[in-house]
């Protein structure tokens, strides 16, 4: 708007244009001060004008009467600006910030919540869950956890497969790929999936995978081996004990389509892969080997 105003004076000066015609292009405020520039201009006598120097001091005059313009904002109106900045940012930190675990390869983490609940993370997983924890005790998890709930409110694991729910007990998660899982160690908790609802009590477990689901018990154990180092299964399709295994040793594994749905029972160790391999492979018959670039080649 400047360079546009800059413009029209120029050629109102040269009588390109005339008053009315500025009137209609510039405020009312903007004609006042061009009447005044010119004016002052009529006051000196130039035999020769130098447009370029003349069009320079226009300029410069403008420039000035910009800036006495300028507002200055009071400091009290910064002091407020900043304190409502502060409390939007305590709001989101406490309402809506998230905090956020996540494991690597191989390796396992033990959370302790706000409500003094205990939680194992297993190797490649992540827990998410609000600042309001306290006050809704609300998480979601993808991979493996086991969970250790201290009673009160309502507390609920959410995943990308299904919902727990329980009052205070021990249980074990897992949300992989398509693979859902729960096992109750202690108390009880109920699983949603789909929309129905299945209530575990202590050395129940429930699996749901390909659209089937399962439920069995055995009571021998009070946690998972996983915790202790090792991964165990029962009945499990062998693409899912793979990707397990893919999770604590961080090496791609290649196998063929017929044996991805061949059922595992047994357990691998999480300490030595080669080891953990042969506990997988030989009891089902399989071949493993490993190739130039560490990826590892299981055959029948």
């Amino acid at each position: 708007m400047e360079e546009r105003n800059e413009t029209y004076l120029s050629d109102w000066l040269a009588h390109k244009i005339t008053d009315e015609q500025l009137k209609q292009l510039v405020s009312a405020e903007d004609f006042t001060a061009f009447q005044n520039i010119k004016d002052t201009l009529a006051s000196f006598e130039i035999s020769n004008p130098d447009l370029e120097q003349n069009f320079s001091a226009i300029k410069q005059k403008l420039a000035e009467k910009k800036q006495t313009k300028t507002k200055v904002i009071p400091l009290w109106r910064y002091a407020t600006i900043a304190a409502s900045l502060l409390i939007l940012f305590g709001v989101y930190h406490f309402f809506i910030a998230e905090n956020k675990i996540e494991t690597g390869f191989g390796n396992t983490e033990r959370i302790t919540l706000a409500d003094n609940s205990k939680v194992s993370l297993n190797a490649k997983s992540t827990l998410s869950y609000c600042n309001t924890f306290e006050y809704k005790r609300t998480l979601e998890l993808e991979g493996e956890a086991f969970f250790e709930v201290e009673k009160g409110s309502p507390f609920t694991v959410e995943t990308s497969l299904g919902d727990i729910l329980v009052l205070g007990t021990k249980f074990n998660v897992i949300a992989i790929q398509d693979f859902f899982e729960v096992k109750c160690y202690e108390g009880k908790v109920q699983v949603t999936q789909k929309g129905k609802s299945t209530i575990l009590t202590h050395g129940e477990s429930v699996r749901f995978y390909n659209g089937t689901a399962e439920n069995w018990a055995d009571e021998s154990s009070d946690k998972p081996t996983w915790i202790s180092g090792e991964s165990s299964f029962k009945n499990v399709p062998m693409r899912y004990v793979l990707e397990q295994f893919k999770n604590q040793y961080n090496v791609e594994v290649e196998f063929p389509k017929t044996i991805e749905n061949i059922k595992f029972t047994g357990t691998f160790t999480h300490k030595e892969p080669t080891v953990a391999l042969q506990t997988i492979c030989l009891p089902l018959h399989l071949k493993f080997s490993k190739d130039q670039t560490g990826k590892i080649i299981i055959s029948e």
